[in-house]
């Protein structure tokens, strides 16, 4: 599924990082912040999250997310209130910097909705795809990939989650949805099952072809 987002230029570049849980996103979110600070300096690399902790906090996403007995939670309720969140997001923080010249790196997008709404069965939103319009498009993908078993053994391995509800299934479809966006959408699609550094290589490789050298131009 190719999803149709806004198009727009601006001085500055939007870099995302998908994937589900565990995949190791937050690993290369890192090493990709640090080095592009030192190309451009801390002041103009912004690093950032989606849905922010203004939904994240609210007791509609924490029962979603995290409580096995959630089946009194409306899906579409949910899908509004992280929709808002990212318009409101990308248009008060990242087109802010994406004038200003600034590099913008986020962590999940308008991507992980996707992902989530057809790992459910939600597959013909068309009110949820006509207001994503509104969202710019990025100029960089990434999709952090690792087998779902990996990624549910490294969430069980995090002292702060070991007990949390965790839907191993959903996870699995979701794994399996990011890999369709990721072929009709062009991401770049990260072996993160691999040594982080060995991950990486290709992350900075992409960067240097796709971001820097067009900003130097």
């Amino acid at each position: 599924m190719k999803v149709k987002l806004k198009r727009r230029r601006y001085p500055g570049k939007l870099i995302v990082f998908e994937g589900t849980d565990g995949a190791g996103k937050t690993t290369m979110i890192a090493m990709a912040k640090d080095y592009l600070v030192s190309i451009y300096g801390a002041e103009n690399v912004i690093v950032t999250k989606q849905p922010t902790d203004m939904s994240r906090k609210t007791k509609l996403f924490q029962k979603m997310m995290y409580c096995k007995n959630n089946r009194d939670v409306d899906y579409r309720a949910m899908q509004l209130l992280t929709l808002s969140d990212r318009m409101q997001h990308g248009f008060e923080e990242i087109e802010t910097a994406l004038r200003a010249g600034k590099t913008v790196v986020c962590d999940r997008y308008i991507y992980t909705s996707v992902a989530n709404m057809s790992a459910r069965g939600y597959k013909n939103e068309k009110w949820f795809f006509q207001a994503a319009k509104h969202i710019l498009k990025p100029d960089l993908v990434f999709l952090a990939y690792v087998p779902p078993e990996l990624a549910i053994s490294r969430i069980k391995a995090r002292p702060a989650e070991a007990t949390r509800h965790l839907d191993e299934r959903l996870l699995k479809r979701v794994a399996e949805e990011f890999k369709k966006l990721a072929h009709s959408n062009g991401f770049i699609v990260l072996d993160t099952a691999q040594a982080p550094n060995t991950a990486y290589e290709w992350v900075e490789k992409v960067l240097n072809d796709k971001i820097i050298k067009e900003k130097r131009v």
